[in-house]
Order: structure tokens, then sequence, then C-alpha cells
């Protein structure tokens, strides 16, 4: 496009001459050719050659969203040439299939493939800056990237991912999310509900802020559990100082009431000896262990249990007896929550079988 701009702005080379206007001889233009009387001065104005200008450039916006259009097509096209996939070109021979076949097999053991799917079932809310939005494949359950909305919730057995079996009483079958799936049909799945440790519960809350013992109450209960279900329990985060003894935020106690004085615990357990892993409970061979021994939990006393859908990354278990801690005027400000999971404690986002536990 040729350059437009005049050589003297609203001059008539620039096919666009301004207006004249008259003013006091104080006012004065600098450089002004046009003659005046000694106490006035007449002025271009410039309204044109900008309007002029402003037109241009909005016509170079409507040659660039045209050619955006085109772009677009061919994109749409694989015969217009933006681009070619292996696979169009590449014949299926044994060598190609095998050569594709170790390609994928790469890219799903960096993880690559697992982030995808992750991706594609929930989309990156850039809205939520918190750094687990950032990364997708690490959150579980039905949380999403648009909590408790439907439209974000994960298929079973994305990505791989572990799922129960659960009967519908006809004959047929369907695989459920383990966040998803209900107390009853977890047990009637059939799968082991215990491990081969030794009941073993030991601390391993030093250096953090929870350093601090737990009540000997709730260290019964943990005991109780473990050995009903045959895992070693380490217990994470134990009691805090509460606010009212002193206790700072950060430095001597962070988060809920619910582990002052040691009335709230979180432990993670280990089926196989604390050797071995951490049981996660969007595995559902560990779910089963899990679920057991939250349910052993319960029975032998404990008022509430935190669990599941990315709730401390679904490998940490919440139990605690706070409402007796505060029913004892011990600690206060205790919700009557028994249950909750997620990204907070929501119970609306709680797992179904840690809810059917607390409310039986």
């Amino acid at each position: 496009m040729a350059n437009t701009t005049p050589t003297t702005p609203n001059s008539t080379d620039s096919g666009h001459p301004g207006n004249s206007m008259t003013h006091t001889g104080v006012d004065a233009h600098e450089g002004s050719t046009v003659t005046s009387n000694p106490d006035e001065h007449s002025h271009l104005h410039y309204d044109d050659g900008y309007k002029l200008h402003f037109g241009e450039i909005a016509s170079l916006f409507e040659d660039i969203q045209a050619d955006i259009r085109i772009i677009t097509d061919r994109a749409d096209t694989l015969t217009k040439g933006l681009y070619k996939r292996d696979a169009d070109t590449i014949a299926p021979n044994a060598g190609n299939i095998a050569a594709q076949a170790a390609f994928e097999a790469n890219l799903k053991a960096v993880g690559v493939i697992d982030q995808l799917n992750a991706e594609l079932a929930r989309p990156t809310n850039f809205a939520d800056t918190t750094s687990q939005n950032y990364a997708t494949i690490q959150g579980g359950g039905t949380s999403g990237s648009m909590v408790g909305n439907s439209q974000y919730q994960r298929p079973a057995a994305y990505a791989g991912a572990s799922t129960v079996i659960v009967d519908n009483g006809d004959g047929t079958t369907t695989a459920q999310r383990t966040n998803d799936v209900t107390l009853a049909q977890l047990e009637a799945a059939g799968l082991a509900t215990t491990g081969s440790a030794t009941g073993n519960v030991k601390y391993g809350n030093q250096g953090k802020i929870r350093n601090r013992p737990i009540q000997q109450a709730l260290m019964d209960i943990i005991i109780s559990a473990a050995n009903a279900t045959n895992v070693d329990a380490l217990i994470t985060s134990g009691g805090q100082l509460a606010a009212k003894d002193g206790g700072v935020d950060g430095r001597t106690r962070t988060g809920s009431n619910r582990h002052d004085n040691g009335y709230g615990a979180d432990v993670v357990l280990y089926k196989d000896g604390f050797d071995g892993r951490e049981l996660s409970s969007r595995n559902a061979e560990d779910l089963a262990i899990m679920v057991a021994f939250m349910k052993a939990c319960k029975a032998a006393g404990a008022t509430a249990i935190g669990q599941g859908n990315n709730y401390m990354g679904d490998t940490g278990i919440h139990v605690d007896i706070a409402l007796i801690g505060q029913s004892q005027g011990s600690i206060t400000k205790i919700s009557t929550s028994s249950y909750w999971g997620g990204k907070d404690a929501r119970r609306a986002l709680a797992p179904a079988y840690l809810k059917d536990i607390m409310v039986a």
C-alpha cells in the first residue's frame, strides 16, 4: 500500500485540505503560512487527515481477517496443503506400524498422552491461578476446573485410570470411576480389603508445623483400624497448638482447628509395610483397603473423615475426634461436618463411598 501521509497534513497535496479558523495573535502557530492580521491568525485542523489514516488501518484489519479465514480453511482441508500427517503418506507396512507403536509407547511412558487426555476431559481453567490447576493430570474425580460442573467430569478409565467393575444387577457390568463408586458397589466388587502389613502406626510429622502428638483416644482408633485391615499407617500431620493457647498461624499452627491439641491427624497407608508405596484411591485395589480402614475408623469412634476427589492427593486420609474435643471444652469452632473431599472441605465433593460410611 502506498504511503499516503501528506507532506503537509491537511494540505491540498493530501487531497484533504483542512478548514481554516481564526484565533487571536497570541495563539498563533509557529510556521503557519497563512496570512493573518496582526491580532489573529488561521490554523489548519487535522481531523480529516486522522480520519483518513484510521480508515486505512481499519481496512488493513479487514484484510487480516480475510487472510485468517483463508488459513483456517486450509487447516480444515488436508488437500490444501497446510500440513500432512505421516499416517496419510507412509505405507502401513509392518515396520512403519511398529515404529508408530513405539512412538506412542514413548509418549505414554513420559506422560504426554495422560496429559492430553486429562486436558480434553477437563480443560484448563486459566481463571484459576492455583498451581494445582495447571497440572490437570494430577486432578482426580469430579472436581474438575469448574467445580461441581458435570460438563468437566472425567469419563471412567480416562488415560488408563483404574476403575471398579460394578454389577448392574441385570447381567451387565459398568466400569465406574473410583471416586464415584458407592460403598455397596465397592464391597460387591470382591476386591481384597486387607493388606499384608502388621498394623504398625508411627509418626512422620517431625519438622512439620503440626508436629505435636495426637490424643491417645485418636491414636487408639488409628491403631485399631490399622490392625483390622493389616496396613501400616504413617501419621504425616498430627497435633498443633491452639490459637487460644498462643498458637501462631504459619509457625505453630495451620489450617483447620480440628488438629488443635491433637484431636485430628492425617495418615497415609501401606499395605506391604513402610518400605512399600503409599496407597492411593485412584487405584481400585488400593481403594478397597483404604475404604475398609476408614470404615474401621468410624466403627472405632472417629467423628469425621476427609478423603478422596483430589483431597491430599488421594493418598492422605484425615481422621479426627474434634467434635468430642469440642464437647469437652478443649477446642472450639469445629463444624458439624463429618465427611468431605475434593480441593476444599465442601461435603458435595466427598466420594460416594465416604458419604455412605459416615452417614450409616
